[in-house]
């Protein structure tokens, strides 16, 4: 996978969806001196992807991946509301239409001059496989899927990161699947 984020911009409010989660916590200070340069109030302004995954990677080191699996809900948070705006899934939506829409709002709220963000390998009634090719913090990354699956007519979710750069292999693959 190509993990350069050079020239690699994402939406603000990614950055305070991660830090959001530590509002009341003594990690908040530290997390919050590093987005002192945007603001929660422009939650479209451009930031780096580079000060999102240095974020992620902090998280991780200092407070524990399940903290960042519930970080990632927020950011699931922050698609679902930007794919309901757009029009283009609603709350009838099927968990497949709302992986299919994943892609298209990454694509909108991430700009990566070389197109990374996700691929959708499978897209069966009851899962879904997809690949994440952008350096999204792959943990993080579990908790945004069961948030958004969760939002479908659906009575359980499970993500299974089956693929993980971090052992070896080439792309972070997931298995989504709902009853």
């Amino acid at each position: 996978m190509d993990l350069s984020t050079k020239g690699v911009t994402l939406y603000a409010g990614f950055l305070f969806d991660v830090v959001g989660e530590y509002r009341d916590k003594p990690a908040f200070r530290e997390l919050s001196a590093m987005t002192q340069q945007w603001s929660e109030d422009r939650p479209t302004e451009l930031a780096p992807m580079s000060l999102y995954n240095e974020i992620c990677d902090w998280v991780e080191e200092h407070l524990g991946s399940a903290s960042l699996e519930r970080a990632g809900e927020n950011i699931g948070d922050r698609a679902y509301a930007q794919m309901r705006s757009l029009g283009t899934i609603s709350e009838s939506s099927t968990p497949g239409d709302i992986l299919l829409q994943l892609k298209h709002a990454a694509d909108t709220m991430i700009q990566d001059p070389k197109k990374r963000g996700w691929e959708i390998l499978k897209n069966e009634p009851n899962r879904a496989r997809l690949r994440r090719t952008q350096t999204f913090h792959c943990i993080l990354q579990e908790g945004l899927l069961r948030s958004l699956v969760q939002r479908a007519p659906v009575r359980s979710v499970t993500v299974s990161h089956i693929r993980c750069t971090r052992r070896g292999d080439e792309f972070c693959e997931y298995e989504v699947r709902w009853i």
